[in-house]
């Protein structure tokens, strides 16, 4: 009988920065639509040139322009080519259209909802086309900049057929955003299709003790809640949708620690980098401690390592069959970002003869999508694999794990201080003698 040897390799956390696709701080790109033509190419090139370091573009649509009836044809040209513009770049869109960037949206929404319903309509057969560029659409495409107040389209009623339609025009399968937790309950709360695809976007994040309105007010009558029943709320809702934001105005709420905390129980993916300064120089100005390796790092940076999800390999386990001549392997792995993956990696194993050609590939099953982070960052989730031995000849094989986003094909990067080599991350070695 031949001999076995398995030697695994030990895996260490790091306080490295990593860029992953669907997390992580974005800006806003915005791009009034017309008739007249535009090399969304190169404009697209050129934002991104000033902003390499980004993963997620938050794309703002105005439709003003089209708010008396149809998109025209070379509207939807337009709208299209951007779409494409962005699908070419290295970032995933977060993708908001709208009326209003002046705060005067009762000046520039259309008359009528069927109107806005058309609108959607229209652009669905884009967003499919480009459904692999989009992380999450943002908004019903009403309200003072898209943010879903200031409307006359603002009734239960109203929101519901807005958010069925765009979610028809989608597809039924891309992740949605609205502004505020009532409006999440009064559009999805009997709407269970809806609600496991409709995530959040506060744009008002750690600025009062309501988030400037988001929580807690009269107008949002029976599901008006506290701020802290809204915090148990996205506690549970945002394991398994996105949600992300803009922070503002620098006040108690926002101050590192409350605000550690408040991202962690809010599951907080994405943030707008360029909001709001004050608020970034007072956490860039704080020091970490108690955090094992980001100990010593400032407050600003560890919270860009900690929003969306943060993986890393605690350890490799590895036990032979004998008699179904196959060695298992199980990868554990911790989130130690503040929220989920919320699409599954694509989770492949690489054995590789040393001084030979031979590689073969084998996928690995997991539910590593489920491991919420934020304030259950201890939680261990696995993957397993099992490498069959009978057709391995006498020699030394590497062992390598590759993460994969689906939509994107890029990379998913783990936070150890291992780098990733170009067939993943190296486990070990399995030895045939």
């Amino acid at each position: 009988m031949r001999r076995v040897s398995i030697e695994t390799q030990p895996f260490t956390e790091s306080a490295r920065e990593l860029r992953n696709p669907n997390r992580g701080f974005y800006h806003v790109y915005p791009v009034p639509i017309a008739d007249e033509g535009e090399d969304y190419g190169k404009m697209v090139r050129e934002y991104c040139r000033w902003a390499p370091d980004t993963a997620l573009a938050l794309v703002e649509i105005n439709l003003q322009h089209y708010r008396a009836g149809d998109i025209t044809p070379a509207g939807l040209e337009n709208i299209d080519a951007l779409l494409a513009a962005w699908a070419q770049s290295d970032k995933r869109l977060i993708v908001r259209f709208l009326y209003d960037w002046d705060g005067e949206n009762l000046l520039h929404e259309p008359e009528t909802l069927d109107t806005v319903l058309r609108h959607m309509e229209q652009i669905g057969p884009l967003l499919l086309r480009h459904r692999d560029a989009i992380f999450t659409l943002q908004g019903l495409f009403v309200g003072d900049w898209g943010e879903m107040h200031h409307t006359k389209f603002s009734s239960g009623g109203d929101l519901r057929r807005l958010a069925q339609t765009l979610d028809q025009a989608a597809g039924g399968d891309m992740y949605l955003a609205v502004r505020t937790p009532a409006q999440w309950r009064e559009i999805a709360g009997t709407d269970r299709q809806l609600a496991s695809r409709m995530g959040l976007f506060n744009d008002g994040l750690l600025s009062s003790g309501t988030d400037m309105g988001t929580y807690d007010m009269d107008g949002q009558g029976d599901e008006r809640r506290s701020r802290e029943a809204e915090l148990d709320f996205q506690r549970e809702l945002c394991t398994g949708v996105p949600n992300g934001g803009e922070v503002i105005a620098d006040n108690p709420y926002n101050d590192f620690d409350n605000a550690v905390r408040d991202l962690s129980a809010m599951h907080i993916t994405y943030l707008n980098q360029d909001y709001d300064k004050a608020v970034f120089d007072k956490w860039a100005a704080a020091e970490v401690s108690g955090q094992g390796c980001f100990d010593g790092l400032d407050g600003l940076s560890y919270i860009r390592r900690r929003l969306g999800y943060r993986l890393l390999i605690t350890q490799t386990t590895a036990v032979r069959r004998l008699l179904q001549q196959r060695l298992d392997l199980t990868v554990s792995f911790r989130n130690a970002g503040f929220a989920p993956l919320y699409a599954a990696p694509e989770l492949t194993l690489t054995v590789q003869k040393e001084d030979a050609n031979t590689v073969l590939s084998y996928p690995a099953a997991h539910s590593l999508e489920d491991l919420p982070g934020g304030e259950d960052a201890g939680k261990i989730g696995t993957a397993q694999v099992s490498l069959p031995l009978e057709g391995l000849t006498e020699g030394v094989y590497r062992l390598y794990l590759n993460l994969q986003d689906p939509a994107s094909g890029q990379p998913v990067l783990l936070a150890n201080e291992q780098d990733r080599e170009d067939s993943g991350y190296f486990l070990g070695t399995v030895t045939v003698r």
